[in-house]
């Protein structure tokens, strides 16, 4: 078994491992926050092994769109329900929410391939983990609904960036295929 495949086995493993966590917690901004980490862990996998073909690699680029699309979605399900009050969750565990978040942070960096790539990957975490932080200290001054805003944020930044991906990139790779 190459180390590559190892890596996304346990690129798998940390994504579930922080579902799973958000699940049990009932906590919203761990499942934005891991919707976030299977976006990008997928993005970070989805370059292996190229170059490829156009067409390939605009299918890629569509289902990474898809994937973030749905993601997107069921945030803003998630929001509905909650403010339906069909569902109610929590945010009891803020120091473990950052050590996980910090966590998937640190996995998307190492894997990533190259400095910049690395570096683009640590700025767009560092905007989560502020994100979170600003979420939890305004929810501390009794402003209850912050982690909810916080969830459409990401919600919001999922439907925009699948959109773009399944929509304009992969539609350009189509048109260079047929060039």
């Amino acid at each position: 078994m190459g180390l590559q495949r190892l890596w996304g086995f346990a690129s798998i493993g940390a994504v579930l491992a922080m579902a799973c966590a958000a699940w049990a917690w009932r906590d919203c901004m761990l499942l934005a926050s891991s919707m976030v980490l299977t976006h990008r862990i997928f993005l970070l996998h989805m370059d292996r092994g190229a170059p490829w073909r156009a067409i390939t690699a605009a299918v890629h680029a569509f289902s990474a769109g898809v994937l973030a699309v749905v993601s997107g979605l069921v945030l803003m399900a998630g929001i509905a329900a909650a403010w339906q009050g069909w569902w109610q969750p929590t945010a009891g565990n803020p120091a473990a929410l950052l050590f996980i978040v910090g966590a998937g942070a640190a996995w998307c960096c190492l894997s990533s391939n190259s400095r910049q790539a690395a570096a683009e990957e640590l700025r767009l975490w560092l905007l989560v983990f502020g994100g979170v932080l600003v979420a939890i200290e305004v929810q501390r001054g009794a402003w209850t609904p912050a982690p909810c805003l916080f969830v459409f944020a990401v919600g919001m930044a999922m439907l925009w960036v699948g959109w773009r991906l399944a929509a304009e990139t992969a539609s350009s790779l189509l048109r260079s295929a047929n060039e």
